[in-house]
């Protein structure tokens, strides 16, 4: 598995042992320096290691308190809430930049992607989350010239999150090809992995084993057209 060492600091603050194995793995496994705790009693010392996000289970006792008195320029705040059985997502979270209690709509398999858009921006630059929409389209996959077939889970303008029973490895390149309704012309793009979900991860992410990827050398036209779709399919 390849990983960069990364210098931004994370904090995983949730009291519900799976879901933060695999969230503390994921993002280990994406180069950043993630400490966790099952709870907020700790605080204090935490935060004087200065992490650049922290992430907490708003099941925690004082979670939204404890969200809203660590916010600043320098440490943004994503407020989880435990997922209900028949509709897991995450929902939630404090943009430090604003200071404000806010709410979003996040299936499980976008929180790596979620964490990377909080995270990355420079100070003071304001946080643009690509849109996504459920996917359920077929997709063929090629690797190395072997061919797989994959489900697009998610989709946005730039990426997708492809569900397959093997993930590849971070940065593995994959050609992908699938059909959109309304569009006859199969879209056709060479992507790059940037995380992935293990099968063995699957159960306690409540998501299907597979990948993100970004899709590569698009030109303005497909761009354009996968915006539309996905911002007319989002309104719908």
């Amino acid at each position: 598995m390849c990983s960069e060492k990364n210098e931004k600091k994370i904090l995983v603050l949730d009291d519900r042992g799976p879901e933060k194995m695999v969230m503390v793995s994921i993002l280990g496994r994406l180069g950043y320096q993630v400490t966790a705790d099952a709870s907020l009693d700790s605080i204090k010392e935490h935060r004087a290691a200065a992490p650049n996000l922290v992430i907490i289970n708003s099941g925690l006792d004082g979670s939204e308190e404890a969200a809203l008195s660590i916010a600043s320029q320098g440490c943004r705040v994503i407020l989880l809430s435990p997922p209900h059985e028949n509709a897991p997502d995450f929902r939630g979270f404090v943009d430090a930049t604003e200071h404000l209690l806010r709410g979003i709509g996040v299936t499980i398999p976008e929180i790596v992607m979620v964490v990377n858009d909080f995270i990355s921006p420079l100070p003071g630059k304001s946080i643009k989350r690509q849109p996504r929409v459920p996917g359920g389209y077929k997709v063929m996959v090629t690797e190395d010239g072997k061919v797989s077939e994959g489900f697009i889970f998610n989709l946005s303008a730039t990426g997708a999150f492809v569900e397959l029973s093997h993930p590849p490895d971070r940065q593995t390149q994959l050609d992908l090809e699938f059909h959109l309704p309304g569009h006859d012309v199969p879209f056709t793009f060479h992507s790059t992995v940037t995380w992935r979900v293990l099968p063995e991860e699957s159960k306690a992410m409540r998501s299907p084993p597979g990948c993100g990827v970004f899709f590569m050398d698009m030109s303005p036209e497909e761009r354009t057209t996968l915006e539309d779709f996905v911002n007319h399919k989002g309104r719908t």
